[in-house]
């Protein structure tokens, strides 16, 4: 976090000012020495401890949010009611963190599965738990900003688990509509819906006591 402050000192007291304006609606940050939880029990890896200031060299780094990890049983929710054949299907993370949700896609077989994190110290601690539970060939990680992902060609399903702000959510949903080589559909999670319910080219189809799916079409 030092190095953050050094090499971004306006850039953090921006993040910290906006973590403080948080609080009424979100609590007081959770410190980043969280006891590990059950999930990373089960697998053997460590996805849970929030990394509340991400170590990025990202020109988008005030537009990012804390990481923290997303349950389970809300991923497992928003594969298996997408309604897309996930053979045909490519799954990406936007926002993959530490890799919790790759882990979770991996055990359906999707045709491609690929995680972009826009900060490496991240995505090195997403390839060590996918190297742990040998699911590493499996699933891509790249160190990238959502902002300049490129999707696929064919179906596509996007997951978000509040990732950035509304600045670089606007951006990713105008690329992702604007990539229309097969049915793109997204998983969102957190606050930021309205931003998704306003953009004109998403439509609800379904939601959970968590996630929202929405279909991505043109604008």
């Amino acid at each position: 976090m030092l190095d953050q402050v050094i090499r971004h000192p306006i850039l953090v007291a921006r993040l910290i000012a906006k973590r403080i304006g948080e609080i009424p609606s979100k609590g007081l940050p959770v410190p980043r020495w969280s006891p590990t939880d059950d999930f990373d029990r089960k697998y053997g890896v460590e996805t849970c401890k929030i990394v509340q200031i991400v170590p990025t060299n990202s020109p988008n780094f005030a537009h990012g949010t804390r990481y923290q990890a997303s349950g389970e049983a809300e991923i497992r929710w928003s594969i298996e009611n997408c309604g897309m054949p996930h053979r045909e299907t490519t799954f990406v993370d936007l926002g993959s963190g530490k890799g919790r949700v790759l882990i979770v896609a991996a055990s359906y077989p999707f045709k491609r599965i690929i995680g972009i994190e826009y900060s490496a110290y991240l995505a090195a601690t997403a390839r060590r738990n996918l190297s742990k539970l040998g699911i590493g060939e499996k699933c891509e990680v790249i160190v990238a900003d959502a902002a300049d992902f490129a999707p696929p060609d064919g179906d596509l399903l996007a997951f978000l688990y509040n990732p950035f702000d509304s600045v670089l959510l606007k951006r990713v949903l105008e690329t992702l509509a604007r990539a229309q080589s097969g049915r793109i559909r997204l998983a969102y999670l957190g606050p930021g819906h309205e931003v998704i319910q306003a953009c004109g080219c998403a439509r609800q189809i379904r939601s959970g006591s968590g996630p929202t799916l929405y279909e991505i079409g043109s604008c």
